[in-house]
């Protein structure tokens, strides 16, 4: 409980925000989420990637992350669309519980870059609000899929294709939670991933 309480206090804190870094596609994004990001992908990812893509060049990228992960994995998308590693239409981004990751510049690259793109969001989930909107421009790219319920199978869920819409998860403001962050699809998000995926 540390952990995961401790990661979310580090993207609560819009200290974190302050410093931004631009994304070679165009705009800029939070210098912390990038330097995640460019630390796995210089320890080992682009090496695999390009691997993995040499012995299945049909194959579809998919490519997703929870939280921290769900920004990693935005940028990740981004950046492979942009360099031409991947055409965009092999490629579908799904996030859970992202936070806002770039300004608005990097929001509209981002949505000209990947049209299969999907940030989902559950219910009173506070972390897609953060930082908050417009804070030194930080602004959503789309597709928002949002669950305003537990998510459990056969749930209704309500899709918006603008990047940032009050008809998903912004016109659910009252009573933010970390709860909902830390629970999708009735899953315990840190506790699946540590029994690897299996419980």
């Amino acid at each position: 409980m540390v952990i995961k309480l401790s990661l979310f206090r580090l993207e609560g804190d819009e200290s974190i925000f302050d410093k931004k870094v631009s994304f070679i596609g165009g705009g800029s994004v939070c210098e912390y989420f990038y330097n995640a990001w460019k630390a796995v992908w210089d320890a080992g990812m682009h090496n695999d990637l390009l691997s993995a893509k040499n012995s299945y060049p049909k194959y579809q990228l998919w490519v997703t992350g929870h939280s921290l992960g769900g920004s990693m994995a935005s940028i990740a998308a981004a950046y492979v669309t942009y360099l031409g590693y991947f055409p965009s239409s092999q490629i579908t981004l799904y996030t859970f519980g992202q936070p806002r990751t770039g300004d608005t510049s990097f929001a509209a690259k981002h949505d000209s870059l990947l049209p299969q793109s999907y940030r989902v969001t559950h219910s009173h989930d506070i972390v897609p609000h953060l930082p908050t909107k417009n804070f030194e421009s930080y602004y959503h790219h789309k597709n928002e899929v949002f669950y305003n319920n537990d998510m459990t199978p056969g749930s209704h869920y309500v899709e918006c294709d603008a990047d940032e819409s009050k008809s998903c998860s912004d016109g659910n403001l009252l009573d933010l939670s970390i709860k909902d962050h830390l629970h999708y699809f009735n899953k315990d998000v840190s506790g699946y991933g540590a029994c690897g995926c299996k419980c």
